[in-house]
């Protein structure tokens, strides 16, 4: 049902569609790319898509008692917002002739 437009009495109306497909989560609207001073491994030049701390010392070789700029960014990427969708992209070496 919309609103008529032939209403002529101040007041709030609202129209609510009540067909729209409703699904519990909030909608992942929130691409970050994040460029760091980490080595991108040899294999891409692509951004990578990262989802934890973990997978970014693994991807870009730091460990747990050093970690990498990729996987700080990451952790407080995840603190501010838990469904956040990461890509970080390093830099790569130059290619020697």
């Amino acid at each position: 049902m919309s609103i008529p437009s032939n209403i002529r009495t101040p007041d709030i109306y609202t129209d609510i569609n009540l067909n729209a497909q409703r699904s519990g989560l909030p909608a992942n609207i929130h691409h970050i790319l994040f460029i760091t001073d980490d080595v991108q491994p040899e294999s891409t030049t692509m951004p990578i898509s990262i989802y934890d701390k973990a997978q970014a010392n693994t991807t870009f070789g730091g460990t747990a008692a050093a970690p990498t700029e990729a996987s700080r960014m990451i952790t407080a990427a995840v603190k501010t917002n838990r469904i956040v969708d990461v890509q970080i992209l390093g830099k790569s070496l130059p290619v020697e002739i």
